[in-house]
């Protein structure tokens, strides 16, 4: 049989055959089915040889057809399409995906392939995005797993719907708690209520409220404690059955007989403590009733400096927070025996710090050293006037008064003495 290339040949060479034969063998010349009227043979062919294809063809695919050659299908030979080089065969249109390529997805995903690929790399799909189109989005740790995790019974990329719900997926996580047997304690399979979906473990939002019957919030540090604290996993049973949510004994027993055993304190812990913390947010000015506010230096004290450890007994009897030398008497007796000073010790000094104290009557009953000559010149230490701590009444000028200055200054003055009763005598307001 001759092949197509010899027919063509044939009937230009065949000039005095009968017209009736060659008629007969025009009619079988073209293999490539029905063509466009306009395009003849060398749109793509050349006459060196039938298989040399001309460069470029003449023939644009994209404008002359219904299928614009995009992405891999430029890169396509003109065979991968047209089987049997039968050009206007298949009738299809560029949407028509599934009459070339196979549809993995059986179907599931409807036929508009073009939703998700491209022509330009067949994988190379928005998988997220897709899903957010879903009744799932995906969020979380859903978000690094394989399609194939959840997918486990689509072959191939078949990808039928799931049952969206929690539980469905984690049945074995419901019922196989470690922590709290979810079964027992009739949990909602509606995992979201507590946890999500970026860990099972890491930030539970349970309502214990609602689940105590609204006996007991988790407040302050109570929120950071795992459940096996309180509860006995994994059926939940209480370690302690506090009645309320202020019945903090019941579970700190142990704490309030190590801190608090035999000083008569009351068991509701709230008065004093917080939920945030052990650590005392006790008022002491309001558990004495007004009479001895903390205040100064009295705030960092730890409370056995002045309660006797277990009974909290007061170890000196002051009668207020006026009543400094009822504490403090060692200190007075040290530095003011035999002044004359009053024991109304806020009177010079302040609840802050014993040192620096500030007479501010100093002035006006004695000598100016808040203003005048001697403002700022004595260093705010007593010590610098009064020699003799015991008694104030002594006062010496002549450590800041150079004795060769004085007399000097002094010459022309009659009955001049270098001592410091005479100074103050002669000037008992610091002025010359």
């Amino acid at each position: 049989m001759r092949s197509p290339v010899c027919r063509i040949v044939l009937a230009f060479t065949l000039a005095s055959v009968p017209s009736h034969r060659v008629a007969a063998q025009a009619t079988i010349t073209n293999p490539h089915g029905t063509l466009p009227q306009q395009l003849d043979c060398t749109s793509c062919h050349t006459n060196e040889s039938w298989k040399a294809m001309r460069t470029p063809l003449a023939f644009d695919h994209d404008r002359q057809t219904r299928f614009p050659l995009a992405g891999q299908h430029a890169r396509a030979s003109c065979l991968s399409c047209h089987l049997s080089a039968k050009f206007d065969e298949p009738k299809l249109t560029a949407n028509d995906c599934a009459t070339c390529h196979v549809d993995v997805h059986q179907g599931n995903l409807g036929q508009n392939c073009e939703a998700c690929h491209t022509p330009t790399r067949f994988r190379d799909v928005n998988g997220v995005g897709l899903h957010v189109r879903t009744g799932f989005p995906l969020t979380g740790a859903h978000l690094q797993l394989a399609c194939t995790a959840c997918h486990r019974d689509s072959r191939n990329g078949s990808y039928t719907s799931l049952n969206s719900d929690c539980v469905a997926c984690h049945q074995k996580d419901y019922t196989g708690s470690t922590v709290v047997d979810h079964v027992a304690a009739g949990f909602s399979t509606d995992c979201r209520r507590c946890h999500s979906d970026l860990t099972w473990h890491g930030g539970v939002q349970f309502d214990h409220l609602t689940a105590s019957t609204g006996k007991f919030a988790l407040l302050g540090a109570h929120a950071q404690l795992r459940c096996a604290s309180c509860h006995i996993p994994p059926s939940g049973t209480l370690k302690w059955t506090p009645s309320s949510q202020t019945d903090c004994v019941a579970c700190h027993q142990s704490a309030y007989a190590g801190a608090h055993g035999g000083s008569g304190f009351p068991t509701t812990c709230a008065d004093c403590h917080t939920v945030n913390s052990w650590n005392s947010d006790f008022n002491h000015g309001t558990a004495t009733s007004g009479t001895f506010a903390l205040t100064g230096a009295h705030v960092a004290l730890a409370c056995t400096k002045c309660h006797t450890p277990g009974t909290f007994t007061p170890i000196w009897n002051a009668t207020g927070g006026n009543d400094c030398v009822a504490c403090h008497q060692t200190l007075y007796d040290q530095n003011h025996t035999g002044s004359g000073f009053p024991t109304t010790c806020l009177t010079c000094h302040t609840t802050s710090a014993w040192s620096g104290a500030i007479f501010t009557s100093h002035d006006a009953q004695y000598f100016p050293i808040y203003s005048g000559a001697h403002q700022g010149q004595w260093g705010n230490n007593c010590a610098t006037c009064h020699s003799v701590p015991t008694d104030y009444s002594v006062h010496q000028c002549l450590s800041c008064h150079a004795k060769g200055t004085s007399d000097a200054s002094h010459a022309a003055v009659v009955g001049y003495l270098y001592t410091s009763q005479a100074c103050y005598g002669c000037h008992p307001r610091g002025t010359h």
